[in-house]
């Protein structure tokens, strides 16, 4: 496991936040930074995870974490990133898979993402991750 922590997260988020709302582009933004730095996925996924839910918790909004969401998005983006090399951001990936670009693409994957799914990883049910 690599060492970032944290103050790692923080940092990325605040580099990859563009003063605009923290919505679907921030977010992917800040999952495509946490690749760059992470070990592997495991490791993206882990750090993400940590970071968000330690900011919705801040805000007073612990509810708003979304442990299957957050971890599909970071898989996602990894296998996107492995597939399409030539793609150097999430923008550009953006163009090349357009479904990246929809926010409510999880439920293409999953009937349900209530109950267990917003605490823990739940495997797709609809269809296989790519």
């Amino acid at each position: 496991m690599s060492q970032l922590d944290l103050a790692d997260g923080l940092r990325l988020l605040h580099t990859t936040h563009q003063g605009e709302h923290f919505g679907h582009p921030s977010h992917l933004r800040f999952g495509w930074a946490v690749l760059d730095e992470a070990d592997d996925v495991d490791d993206a996924v882990r750090l993400v995870s940590l970071t968000i839910r330690h900011v919705a918790e801040l805000g007073g909004t612990p509810d708003k974490y979304h442990a299957t969401v957050t971890e599909f998005w970071v898989r996602l983006l990894a296998h996107l990133r492995a597939t399409y090399p030539g793609a150097r951001t999430p923008k550009e990936m953006g163009e090349v898979y357009l479904p990246l670009l929809d926010a409510n693409l999880p439920s293409r994957y999953w009937s349900d993402l209530d109950g267990d799914a917003k605490t823990i990883w739940v495997e797709p049910d609809l269809m296989p991750l790519p």
